[in-house]
């Protein structure tokens, strides 16, 4: 037989055996992703096949971007988280207008929490969805998955969280809760006859999430008919989603053609009190002069107190490409407590369109202070001077004075100066550090002492508590020659 014969056959005989074993073994493995193949039955039965029932949610299409159109600038506010939306305390994101469940979905930051709402036409099951640094889902360890239940009578709504950690790889991510402490989440809601009523803090730091002005993150809310959050099947970790941006603001405005409002504070951090200025810039882009109205000052929600509202009455009108300012000032309430506030300031054209600026401010502590002992710990040498740092952070304008008194502290210490003395810190929003010094006796014991102390200003009272950890003097006593 001649070699080429001897070819054919032998690839004669290795297609035989390949179909042979084709017919006779079954595939040992599946594919990733795949269903797995199983050989027919051979047995015969009438019963048809039953599909499994589908996962709770698994209808949400988190691969297409949501339609509705979005209000993407997220000004700072602080609503009352007691399950009533009041609509002049939350910013509208965006509003699902078809669906087996429509609604809006609201949303509002400060300096502590991210704020979620949604109210929608009947019981629902929220799925949201949080990227905190919107750098895309299947990105990084800050994908935040909050499951919350409808709201019931008497009871806030339950609550399931995980976030998807994606950092190591993102072909290997993975749905996770380590870390999350859910207790710290908070809810609120309510049921008005087939209206429901949903609101959700997520404090900062939870899964990488910092609110701040100028940030911008991933924000995604699907209703979904009313199951407990404990029911809901999460995607398959490497299913991506797709969010909408929400941009986190201190102002925002609205506009008509041609004309530009911009709203500027004097302080963005205030104290109770306060004098607070801010400046209206009207810039027309036009080349017809516009008259004016009014300009019309107010606050928001639960600032229509805390500012004075005032309007102006046929204010000059706006000259052809040329910007005009508008001049505004208020004193804060002495007792007004500390939160976010909006001041809002709306001209009226001569026409009757409007156009309106608000921005944000904070009310916080005019101080926050501790002491700091130094050395930390102190090792007795005979007499040992001990540093007593007074550090304080100051939101005062110009400058902060207040007096330190030293109210608790060892008989045996001996203070240089006087038990009480002035503390000052010079410029807003800025850390000055005062120093009291100690001579302690050198047969002091080790052991921790207590220091108190308190600031006044005015009729205000910060109590001030440090413990020095005084040691022997052992570790400055050279070990003993060994021979």
């Amino acid at each position: 037989m001649s070699p080429v014969i001897k070819h054919s056959v032998y690839n004669l005989l290795c297609v035989g055996a390949f179909l042979i074993g084709t017919i006779s073994f079954p595939s040992a493995q599946t594919l990733p992703g795949l269903p797995a193949q199983t050989p027919p039955s051979s047995q015969q039965t009438t019963n048809p096949p039953t599909t499994p029932p589908p996962a709770p949610g698994s209808a949400v299409d988190f691969r297409t971007r949501p339609p509705w159109p979005v209000a993407a600038h997220i000004l700072k506010r602080t609503p009352d988280l007691n399950g009533i939306i009041e609509d002049d305390q939350w910013n509208p994101f965006y509003t699902v207008t078809s669906g087996p469940i429509t609604g809006t979905v609201f949303c509002d930051w400060d300096d502590n929490y991210l704020y979620v709402a949604a109210r929608t036409s009947q019981p629902a099951t929220l799925i949201i969805d949080v990227d905190a640094s919107d750098n895309g889902w299947l990105r990084g360890s800050d994908n935040l998955e909050l499951v919350v239940g409808p709201a019931g009578p008497n009871q806030k709504p339950a609550l399931v969280a995980r976030v998807l950690d994606a950092s190591s790889a993102k072909d290997v991510p993975f749905w996770t809760t380590q870390g999350l402490d859910v207790n710290t989440i908070l809810t609120a809601g309510r049921l008005i006859g087939s209206t429901q009523e949903v609101e959700v803090a997520i404090p900062k730091d939870t899964a990488g999430l910092l609110p701040t002005a100028g940030a911008t993150i991933g924000l995604r809310v699907e209703f979904i008919p009313p199951i407990a959050p404990t029911a809901y099947t999460p995607t398959a970790p490497y299913e991506p989603h797709l969010l909408l941006d929400a941009n986190l603001v201190n102002s925002e405005v609205q506009t008509v053609p041609g004309i530009n409002p911009h709203l500027e504070l004097s302080d963005y951090r205030c104290i109770a009190g306060q004098k607070l200025f801010a400046t209206l810039f009207l810039l027309n882009q036009t080349d017809q002069t516009i008259p004016l109205r009014s300009v019309l000052w107010q606050g928001v929600g639960n600032s229509k107190n805390a500012v004075d509202t005032i309007s102006t009455v046929t204010p000059p009108p706006l000259p052809p490409r040329k910007t005009v300012k508008f001049g505004y000032k208020t004193i804060l309430p002495k007792d007004l407590p500390l939160g976010n506030y909006t001041l809002q300031v709306t001209a009226t054209l001569g026409d009757g369109r409007q156009v309106s600026a608000s921005a944000s401010f904070t009310v916080v502590e005019p101080i926050e202070a501790h002491l700091q002992p130094y050395p930390d710990p102190l090792y007795i040498s005979g007499t040992t001077r001990l540093d007593l740092r007074v550090v304080i952070t100051s939101a005062v304008p110009d400058h902060f004075r207040g007096r330190l008194e030293l109210l608790q502290y060892p008989k045996t210490w001996q203070l240089e100066g006087n038990p009480e003395r002035s503390v000052v810190v010079y410029g807003e929003d800025a850390t000055g550090t005062s120093h009291v010094y100690f001579n302690l006796p050198a047969d002091t014991k080790p052991g921790d002492y207590p220091v108190e102390a308190r600031i006044v200003w005015f009729d205000k009272t910060w109590p001030l508590h440090c413990t020095v950890h005084v040691a022997g003097n052992e570790a400055l006593t050279p070990p003993p020659n060994k021979k």
